[in-house]
C-alpha cells in the first residue's frame, strides 16, 4: 500500500502572520513532514513516524508545543500529548506535564512500557524520570515569560469571568490583537499533531500541545483524549484534531470523523462533516482537523482563518504544504 503522512501545525486565527513569519511557519510544516515521510518512505511504522513527526514541531519552538508552548496563568508550562496505535487501538498519554522536553515521547512510554492508557502531572513526570526521558531545562524561556507578562497585562485590564478574560485576548485559541509583536508561536495557533498509513496499513496518530495560553492550571483540553483528540482503528480510518478543546471534547471530534469514514465517506467529506457538527452545536472559529482513510486517503477541514497543513504521500519528491482556506497544496499530490 502507498504510504500516507499528514500532519498540522494548529488551527487559529493567524491573523498576525506577515511574510517572513509565514515562510517560517511553512518552512518548519515541511521539516517536521520530511521527518515523518522518512520513516515510512524507509518502510518504518505509522506510529514511528507520527511520533518523529511530533518531536520536530515540539523541539522547533514554532508551534505551541514543547519549546514553543504557552504558559499557565500562573506562568508555567503544562503540556499534554498523546499517541494511538490503530492495530491493536492501543494509546498512551500524559496530561499536564511540566519540563519534559518531548512529552509525546514520553506519551509512547506510557504506551509501550505501562498497562496504563495516561499518567498525569507529577506521575506522569516521575514515570519519566524512572526511565530517563530527557527534561529541558530551558523553559519557560525569557521570550515566552515576557509573552506571558504581555498577556496577563491584557487580561488584567477585563474584568469578569477567566471566559471574558481570555475573549480579551482574542478567544481561547490566544490571538491577541497585537499578536504581530508579539514572540509567541507562530500564528498564535494550538494543537500540532500527524496522522500516518505506512505501507502495511496500519494507521496511527499523535499530537502534543502546550495547550492555550493563560489557561488555569491544571486544565487539561482535548489532546490526551481519546476520541476527541485523536482516534485511529486500522481498517477504518486515523484524525487529530485542534482548536478549542472544550468544545472538540464535547463532539468527540475524531471518532466522529472515523464514524463518518466507516459508513463510506471519503476523508475529506468525513472530516467537513464532523466539523459541520461541531459548528451547529459551538459556532465557527472552533477547530480543525485532519484525517487518513483506511485506503489512505487524506483529508482535513477546518473553521477557523487558518490552520497549517502538510501531506506526503509514498512517490511525493517533497512534502506539500497549505495554511490559508481554500489554498491548495504548493506541491504536486497523486490523485
Amino acid at each position: 500500500m502507498r504510504p500516507t503522512l499528514m500532519l498540522h501545525g494548529g488551527a487559529g486565527s493567524m491573523k498576525s502572520m506577515d511574510d517572513p513569519r509565514e515562510r517560517m511557519y511553512r518552512a518548519a510544516l515541511r521539516e517536521a513532514a520530511v521527518a515523518g515521510a522518512a520513516i515510512l518512505d524507509g518502510g518504518g511504522s505509522a506510529v514511528d513516524a507520527v511520533v518523529t513527526v511530533n518531536v520536530v514541531m515540539e523541539d522547533s519552538g514554532v508551534f505551541n508545543a514543547g519549546l514553543g508552548s504557552g504558559l499557565t496563568a500562573d506562568g508555567r508550562i503544562e503540556m499534554d500529548a498523546a499517541v494511538m496505535d490503530g492495530t491493536e487501538q492501543d494509546y498512551g498519554a500524559v496530561a499536564a506535564v511540566e519540563g519534559v522536553a518531548n512529552p509525546v515521547v514520553l506519551a509512547r512510554h506510557v504506551l509501550d512500557d505501562t498497562p496504563h492508557c495516561m499518567l498525569v502531572g507529577r506521575g506522569a513526570e516521575a514515570f519519566g524520570a524512572s526511565i530517563s526521558v530527557p527534561l529541558r531545562p530551558d523553559f519557560p524561556s525569557a521570550p515566552r515569560i515576557a509573552e506571558w507578562e504581555r498577556r496577563k497585562a491584557l487580561m488584567s485590564e477585563s474584568t469578569g469571568s477567566l471566559a471574558d478574560q481570555l475573549a480579551a485576548l482574542g478567544g481561547v485559541l490566544g490571538d491577541a490583537s497585537s499578536d504581530k509583536d508579539s514572540d509567541g508561536p507562530v500564528g498564535q495557533a494550538d494543537t500540532v499533531g500527524a496522522v500516518a498509513m505506512d505501507d502495511r496499513g496500519r494507521l496511527a496518530s499523535a499530537l502534543t500541545t502546550g495547550g492555550i495560553w493563560m489557561k488555569m492550571p491544571g486544565r487539561v483540553g482535548d489532546s490526551p483524549m481519546i476520541g476527541a483528540g485523536l482516534w485511529s482503528v486500522d481498517g477504518q480510518g486515523s484524525a487529530c484534531a485542534t482548536g478549542t478543546g472544550e468544545t472538540i471534547l464535547r463532539t468527540l471530534l475524531c471518532r466522529e470523523v472515523v464514524d463518518q469514514m466507516r459508513a463510506g465517506k471519503g476523508a475529506t467529506e468525513a472530516c467537513a462533516a464532523a466539523i459541520g457538527l461541531l459548528e451547529s452545536h459551538f459556532g465557527s472559529g472552533m477547530a480543525g482537523v485532519i484525517a487518513v482513510g483506511p485506503d489512505g486517503e487524506p483529508g482535513y477541514a477546518f473553521h477557523t482563518r487558518g490552520m497549517g497543513r502538510s501531506l506526503w504521500m509514498g512517490g511525493m519528491a517533497e512534502p506539500a504544504c497549505g495554511i490559508w482556506p481554500g489554498e491548495d497544496w504548493d506541491r504536486a499530490v497523486p490523485g
